[in-house]
């Protein structure tokens, strides 16, 4: 029932996108589309099923992305047209209903069209984005990290053992792989780097405490008895505004347009006399 809803959904959307387009479309000859499908002399290109995932929600038109997806789509495109092809040889073209829904969908890409206008004219330039950078550094505070190995056994009995060969000269990471019942021993102990809060106190206390290049007393969690080494450490920073101006302009421009649309709204509404002829649900 929800997969036939989706298609249902799917019917719907295209029947918005392409009304406006005219029912039949076709080939011209030229190879500045690809074509995907011909029904008798009328084709389907990579362009109208691009159209119709841009149209899609974010969550649809990922699933629909995926080789599976995209039979889909098009077998559904293929159904759209023969029905398409069918209402052309009834004249239903010529139908006032016909022209009634082309009047509905004329109107909607029109208002369509005016608001891409209104927001294509806003940008985020490069000092605004400074700016933001600037007066939000909270947002772009790196916390401390450490990168740590470790090596976890179940009890002080096997911890003695791991002591030993390391004592020997055994490699930390040889150690891990060998005995840490941890599934990091596959990768030496290590556990990449990790800020506060992100391991349990016991663990992570004797992790910040820990030089870099030396290896921890054993300590106790319930997750049973670790020895640490410690790679590196970050200290506390901020990110670079190089590495996060990519995120800040679309965030900043969405904000804008928002911001734009609003406004434009606003001296709309000034501007002509709305009048509600029948009341609201709350009236």
């Amino acid at each position: 029932m929800k997969r036939n809803l989706m298609f249902l959904g799917i019917i719907a959307l295209m029947m918005f996108t392409f009304c406006g387009m005219g029912i039949a479309v076709e080939s011209d000859g030229t190879d500045t589309e690809t074509i995907v499908v011909k029904i008798g002399n009328e084709v389907i290109t990579q362009e109208d099923i691009d159209v119709l995932l841009e149209n899609l929600d974010p969550q649809m038109s990922t699933m629909y992305r995926t080789p599976e997806g995209r039979n889909v789509l098009i077998e559904e495109l293929i159904n759209s047209r023969l029905f398409a092809i069918k209402g052309l040889e009834e004249g239903l073209d010529k139908s006032p209903e016909y022209l009634n829904e082309i009047e509905k969908f004329k109107k909607h890409a029109l208002m369509k069209v005016t608001i891409d206008k209104i927001l294509e004219k806003v940008v985020v330039t490069d000092e605004e984005a400074r700016k933001f950078y600037d007066e939000n550094q909270v947002q772009f505070a790196q916390p401390e990290q450490v990168h740590a190995r470790h090596i976890l056994v179940n009890d002080d009995t096997e911890m003695e053992k791991v002591l030993a060969d390391l004592k020997a000269g055994e490699k930390f990471e040889d150690v891990a792989a060998k005995r840490s019942t941890c599934p990091s021993k596959d990768s030496g102990g290590d556990l990449g780097f990790f800020g506060k809060g992100q391991m349990v106190p016991e663990f992570e206390k004797v992790a910040f405490e820990t030089e870099v290049g030396k290896i921890s007393d054993p300590v106790k969690t319930q997750f049973g008895v670790h020895v640490i080494k410690i790679e590196e450490k970050n200290p506390e920073s901020t990110v670079p505004f190089e590495e996060v101006v990519d995120q800040i302009k679309p965030y900043l421009l969405n904000q804008k347009r928002s911001e734009t649309y609003q406004e434009e709204l606003k001296v709309l509404k000034e501007k002509y006399t709305i009048e509600r002829i029948t009341p609201t649900p709350e009236e």
